[in-house]
């Protein structure tokens, strides 16, 4: 099984006096710029100079990095708490880094039976991936095993084309979300990864629908379908790196023909996430899943949602 990369780590405050942006914006090839995400104020510019890399975000710091050897310079202004910026690195910006590093972060959670057969759900942001794979985890059989960042890699093994590694996460719950469950509001629930190997056993490209009266359905997608949708889900610094960016396609398009992928419609209402819920069950245990249905829907002790 391909190993997963853990780069050299380094620190290194900055001074906000410091024109960073102007510095790189001079002497470096700009990549990309991503706008300002929730509770950011402004945007992060991403650059490449000769062969190192450098994301930064000017009111926080930034990282500079290398692919080989894989190398990470985490700098942090002088006035940034530096437990906040790691976890900005960690949660947000090393998953569009580990491509440089010839691995790959699909934007996906996903849960794991207790044999350790995983099932992920991806689709862009608001598509209910947390919801599903929290909700899964309440019931008896299933574990958490990645929100938003589940972390794969190739190989030619015919017995495991696709493996998966953990990623420092933890279960991130949007305000309704986590008042259904009878969680408080914002809360970070960590997960912990199973000792057991885990195989990848099918992905769900979910389509919610705020229409109350539709009706689930699964429909299965060729891996011509599946390509483009994964792609799109794919966390990448940006697709100006050719020589990193033929990697990316070549290991998506692995996933895409050794993973079983369906398109998941369902009512984006909780009224009807557990009826949901049982539908996705029968289906991934009609097409292989090894799970008990009987067991798994219990709850576990503790998860009674809001009302209960």
């Amino acid at each position: 099984m391909p190993s997963w990369v853990l780069p050299a780590v380094r620190w290194q405050t900055v001074s906000p006096a410091d024109d960073i942006v102007g510095w790189l914006a001079a002497t470096g090839d700009h990549l990309v710029t991503w706008p300002p995400g929730p509770f950011e104020r402004t945007p992060t510019y991403c650059y490449r100079l000769g062969q190192q890399y450098w994301i930064w975000q000017p009111d926080v710091g930034g990282v500079a990095f290398t692919a080989d050897p894989p190398d990470l310079l985490l700098q942090p202004l002088t006035d940034t708490d530096p437990l906040q910026f790691e976890q900005l690195v960690s949660r947000s910006w090393l998953p569009a880094v580990y491509p440089i590093w010839h691995r790959q972060v699909l934007h996906a959670s996903a849960v794991a039976s207790r044999t350790g057969e995983v099932i992920a759900f991806t689709g862009p942001s608001g598509a209910c991936k947390s919801t599903t794979a929290y909700g899964l985890s309440q019931r008896t059989m299933w574990t958490m095993v990645a929100d938003d960042t589940l972390a794969f890699s190739c190989s030619d093994a015919a017995n495991e084309p696709i493996a998966l590694h953990p990623l420092r996460s933890e279960a991130r719950l949007r305000h309704a979300t986590a008042t259904h469950f009878g969680q408080p509001e914002a809360i970070e629930i960590p997960f912990t990864w199973p000792a057991m190997p885990l195989r990848l056993k099918a992905i769900y490209a979910l389509d919610a629908s705020d229409n109350p009266e539709t009706s689930v359905a699964f429909t299965p997608l060729r891996a011509a379908e599946s390509f483009p949708l994964l792609l799109a889900q794919a966390h990448a610094l940006s697709l100006c790196v050719p020589e990193h960016n033929q990697r990316l396609m070549r290991d998506y398009l692995s996933l895409a023909a050794d993973v079983p992928a369906f398109r998941f419609t369902f009512p984006k209402a909780f009224a009807a996430l557990e009826s949901n819920l049982d539908a996705l069950e029968a289906h991934a245990a009609a097409h292989g899943v090894d799970i008990e249905l009987t067991a798994s829907t219990a709850r576990r002790p503790g998860s009674a949602s809001a009302g209960e």
